[in-house]
């Protein structure tokens, strides 16, 4: 072989390795009780075949809902799941590793949310179901424990819930960049989400009311923005409370804007009027 050329396993070695040496992380497999569902059953299509675990980086982006290659994009089907049960999603780097499921360096909080699957996630219809940040105790974070559980989190879908389809949207929020906010570059937090689609039996009543999913998030908001190399002993996850069951009106978002003044309405002059 001359000097300077390669054989196509050398090749395909140099493009895998540099592959996984970029690899984040994805939402690659489900399982439901006893069912291990293969990778992508049930899960939105991946934004790409090669750069799927790439994170979103723009909270206002409507990509990084479900990082699909298209927003109406849709899973292959929906699995069966009993309302109250647990349902076992599994992150991981590249389609082949079965250990962690991120970067160590990538600190950040775990969350996820469901949305009534006709909604197609528009709208404020995201109701976070689970989230899990930073233990002060432990000085351990969410992805801490997921890697430790070879990627894997368990999920408990409420058990009040109206039956019908459903959107579940997992969430890692990275936040070894998260120092500065985004503008365009490389710094900010990094989105890591991705959408299944599950058909929920049982269950009660409740459609929790949500949020809006791009607009829950903005570029300079706490929890957002976040320094891991500075000393700190907290930290508070972004965005609603996590639902509970028994509660009918389920998480708002919050109101940070000033307090509006009260408005009357006069009948007879068809004029409003601040108290």
């Amino acid at each position: 072989m001359k000097a300077g050329t390669f054989t196509c396993l050398q090749l395909a070695l140099v493009a895998m390795f540099s592959w996984t040496a970029n690899a984040h992380t994805h939402l690659r497999d489900l399982k439901i009780g006893t069912t291990q569902y293969e990778r992508g059953v049930c899960i939105r299509p991946y934004n790409s075949t090669t750069m799927f675990s790439f994170p979103s980086k723009d909270p206002t982006d409507k990509y990084m809902r479900c990082r699909t290659p298209s927003v109406n994009s849709k899973a292959d089907k929906q699995c069966d799941v009993n309302a109250g049960s647990k349902v076992t999603i599994s992150w991981h780097e590249t389609e082949l590793t079965t250990s962690r499921a991120i970067n160590p360096s990538h600190m950040g909080p775990c969350i996820v949310w469901i949305a009534p699957l006709e909604s197609n996630g528009e709208g404020n219809v995201w109701a976070k179901i689970y989230e899990d940040g930073y233990n002060p105790k432990t000085k351990t974070w969410c992805i801490d424990t997921i890697n430790k559980n070879n990627g894997n989190l368990d999920v408990t879908i409420p058990s009040d819930i109206l039956a019908g389809k459903y959107l579940l949207r997992t969430e890692i929020i990275a936040l070894h960049l998260a120092a500065v906010p985004f503008s365009g570059g490389k710094d900010g937090a990094e989105y890591y989400s991705n959408c299944a689609e599950l058909n929920v039996l049982g269950g009660g009543k409740t459609v929790p009311k949500g949020v809006a999913i791009p607009g829950i998030y903005t570029v300079d908001m706490p929890g957002i923005v976040f320094n891991t190399s500075a000393e700190f002993t907290s930290y508070k996850i972004p965005g609603p409370a996590v639902y509970k069951v028994g509660d009918p009106s389920g998480p708002t978002k919050p109101d940070t804007s000033a307090k509006k003044p009260c408005i009357k309405k006069r009948r007879r002059r068809h004029l409003t009027e601040d108290l």
